[in-house]
């Protein structure tokens, strides 16, 4: 190999990296950056002569102290190379995560002090995914926690033959759920806006939805004629058959324990199980789940509204897999819901 083509090897090297490569001297000016690097830490001009505190460090709400303080280890602890993770804000405010390593460089004798050589790969999405793996753990953690403890109080309450009625159930439900929310947004990054709740496309939205709440608003009905019929000793004697004298504290507050409900079950829990599970069956298996998890709720009405619950906790998953948005669910869950009462299925 000729001399001169030695000599271009490593500048084509550093060149072509998929990484960023950034030196300095020891007075702190940049000997090097390469292109990906400049890329990566949003500056377009060839910085090469330019003192680094000049270019980089006019940062005066802190937010790349993280990526600063690896070059400083490497300035004052010189024996050892420094790596790690840290948050980096472009010039045109986009932000990454980099991982970094960091070393002092020396020359050929060992004596000669070079400067500082930095090496910074782009892992923003690979964060983002684990970050929101764990995330989605803790949010399945809360979920599953507080169903323990709605089933723990439940069997406890018919334990010492001190079980309340359904509306106390129900506002004992609306309990959990705050906390559940309360504890997810606490505890999380996730925020109303990742369930997109903006509807692209009304009919697609509420027509389904509307069709789907008039078949099952007529089924209810003729469900209770049939019952009343043939196992009259199902529903309350002498009760009328829309009984309006029900109504509780719990039906006031309904249309916002719709929302609540649903913002939960698949904006949360649906969306994170989503993210769970791996391969081409992660959208069902999000579906059933929650769909079991939130039929689980319904276990003091009694096991066959736990079950009709469940089901149609299955279809409104599906609806929302493909709308996207929970406003058309809430009119299904609402209607069905207070119908359910009105017609002595649940009280």
């Amino acid at each position: 190999m000729k001399p001169e083509n030695e000599k271009e090897i490593f500048p084509r090297v550093l060149r072509d990296m998929n990484d960023g490569v950034l030196v300095l001297d020891t007075k702190g000016e940049i000997l090097y950056l390469n292109e990906q690097g400049r890329a990566l830490l949003g500056e377009r001009e060839d910085l090469t002569g330019r003192r680094y505190a000049a270019v980089f460090a006019q940062d005066p709400r802190g937010e790349n102290d993280a990526f600063h303080q690896f070059i400083l280890d490497a300035v004052y602890d010189k024996t050892r190379a420094h790596g790690g993770d840290a948050s980096y804000t472009a010039p045109d405010g986009e932000k990454r995560r980099l991982h970094m390593t960091t070393s002092f460089l020396r020359g050929e004798d060992m004596r000669t002090q070079i400067g500082v050589v930095v090496l910074f790969s782009d892992i923003t999405e690979i964060d983002r995914l684990h970050r929101q793996r764990r995330e989605s753990s803790t949010v399945f953690a809360v979920l599953m926690s507080c169903v323990s403890l709605y089933l723990f109080l439940w069997s406890l309450l018919r334990y010492l033959n001190a079980e309340p009625p359904g509306w106390v159930m129900t506002m004992m439900i609306e309990a959990i759920s705050v906390v559940m929310l309360l504890i997810i947004l606490k505890t999380t990054s996730f925020s109303i806006r990742d369930i997109g709740l903006r509807v692209t496309d009304a009919k697609a939205t509420f027509l389904p939805d509307v069709l789907i709440t008039a078949a099952g608003l007529a089924a209810m009905v003729g469900g209770k004629a049939a019952l009343l019929r043939f196992a009259p000793g199902f529903f309350p004697a002498g009760a009328p058959f829309w009984d309006w004298s029900v109504a509780t504290p719990a039906s006031i507050a309904y249309p916002l324990t719709v929302i609540l409900q649903e913002f939960l079950a698949r904006g949360v829990m649906q969306e994170n199980l989503r993210r769970i599970f791996d391969g081409k069956y992660a959208g069902a298996l999000s579906i059933v789940v929650s769909a079991l998890v939130f039929g689980v709720f319904h276990v003091a009405y009694g096991f066959p509204f736990m079950v009709g619950a469940s089901l149609l906790l299955g279809v409104m998953g599906v609806l929302y897999h493909r709308q996207g948005n929970i406003w058309g669910l809430c009119v299904i869950h609402y209607v069905l819901g207070e119908a359910a009462t009105f017609l002595r299925y649940i009280v």
